[in-house]
């Protein structure tokens, strides 16, 4: 019967069936924060969710156009009884837009959520810039 589902064979199944699962329950070695940048008059604002992290284990810097933000959860030794709380690296780079201002960029860790505000430079607009299509 399975054979009719999957043509390409039990085995096969079987096989991509076993190794979803066992990226799903490896460890993971870098977590993503989930994050969102509001856009104001005068700044932006990066929001960024770092739960059960201190100031002592973030580190927010600037490398070239990106602002990057990097830290690690670290798990105590005891007996569990139950464990689902992920721990580990924390890893996010950010490209900053273009009206983003590099100097007066703040940092802000509160109740697990880090708010970066990065200041906005006033720029004219630039017009759009049409490129011709050629014919092949």
């Amino acid at each position: 019967m399975l054979e009719k589902l999957w043509p390409f064979g039990r085995n096969r199944v079987r096989k991509a069936f076993e190794e979803a699962l066992e990226k799903a329950f490896q460890e993971v070695e870098t977590l993503e924060p989930l994050s969102e940048l509001s856009e104001h008059e005068d700044h932006y604002l990066l929001r960024v969710e770092v739960p059960g992290l201190g100031p002592e284990n973030l580190e927010v810097r600037l490398e070239g156009d990106q602002l990057v933000i990097e830290g690690e959860k670290r798990e105590e030794k005891r007996t569990k009884r139950l464990a689902e709380i992920v721990y580990g690296k924390i890893y996010r780079a950010y490209l900053l837009p273009k009206d983003a201002k590099k100097e007066g960029i703040t940092a802000r860790l509160s109740k697990g959520v880090l708010e970066v505000r990065i200041p906005r430079e006033k720029r004219p607009a630039e017009p759009p810039v049409r490129i011709p299509v050629q014919e092949a």
